[in-house]
C-alpha cells in the first residue's frame, strides 16, 4: 500500500471521484451494448457533468425499453461507444471510480476499453453496492432503497443521470459514516480494502 499515488491521499471528501452509471441492453458485454452513459466528475470541489444517449449499434430488446424507456429512435442519430470512449478517458484521469455495482459498469467500459483503445480499463474504484452491503446492514442493497434508507429522492430510475445523481449523494453520506469510523482519508480507504487500487473483482 506504499505506491498509493498522492492525488487518493486527500481527505475522503477532498478525493476526486467520477460517479458514473450506464444503461445497456443486457447483462453481458460481449452480448449487450450501452444506450446511455452519465457522470459526475468531482475535482477540487467542482463538479463536470457529462451525460449522452448511445447508440449501442443493436436493437433495444422490448423489456429494457420498458425499464429505462429508451427507444431504437432515440438512440439513432446518437455516437456510438466508440465516440464516447475518449471523453471517458479524459474524464477518468487521476480519479476514483464510482458506481452503484462498480463490476457491472466496469465489466462493459473494460470490454470497450480493449476493443476500441486497445487497453484494459485501469483505475481505483469505490463500489457504494460494497459499502452498503458492508456498513448499513439493510435487507436489500438495491439503489432505491439505499436512496430511500439516507433520505435521497431518486425519481426515474434506470434512466443513468438519475441514478448517478442519486449515487453522488450516497457517497457522501457514506463518506460521513465513515469519517465516524476513523476513516479520514484516500490512504485509510486502501488500507480498509474499500477501494479496489486497479480494476474490481469479476462480477
Amino acid at each position: 500500500m506504499n505506491n498509493i499515488p498522492d492525488y487518493l491521499k486527500k481527505p475522503l471528501k477532498e478525493l476526486p471521484f467520477v460517479i458514473l452509471d450506464l444503461e445497456t441492453t443486457g447483462f453481458k458485454p460481449q452480448q449487450a451494448g450501452i444506450t446511455e452513459v452519465a457522470l459526475i466528475s468531482i475535482q477540487n470541489g467542482k463538479e463536470e457533468i457529462f451525460e449522452t444517449l448511445v447508440n449501442p449499434e443493436l436493437p433495444i430488446p422490448r423489456e429494457i425499453t420498458n425499464l429505462t424507456g429508451i427507444t431504437d429512435e432515440m438512440v439513432a442519430d446518437k455516437p456510438t461507444i466508440s465516440q464516447v470512449l475518449p471523453i471517458l478517458e479524459t474524464l477518468f484521469q487521476e480519479t476514483i471510480f464510482v458506481a452503484h455495482n462498480v463490476p457491472f459498469d466496469w465489466s462493459f467500459l473494460d470490454f470497450y476499453f480493449r476493443l476500441h483503445l486497445k487497453r484494459p480499463l485501469r483505475m481505483p474504484s469505490l463500489c457504494t453496492l460494497r459499502l452498503a452491503r458492508k456498513f448499513l446492514g439493510l435487507k436489500s442493497n438495491k439503489l432505491a432503497s439505499v436512496a430511500d434508507h439516507f433520505g435521497i429522492s431518486l425519481v426515474n430510475a434506470h434512466r443513468a443521470m438519475n441514478d448517478t445523481v442519486a449515487v453522488r449523494d450516497i457517497l457522501y453520506m457514506m463518506l460521513e459514516n465513515l469519517e465516524q469510523k476513523g476513516i479520514k482519508n484516500g490512504a485509510d480507504l486502501y488500507h480498509h480494502h474499500l477501494i479496489f487500487p486497479d480494476c474490481p473483482p469479476t462480477r
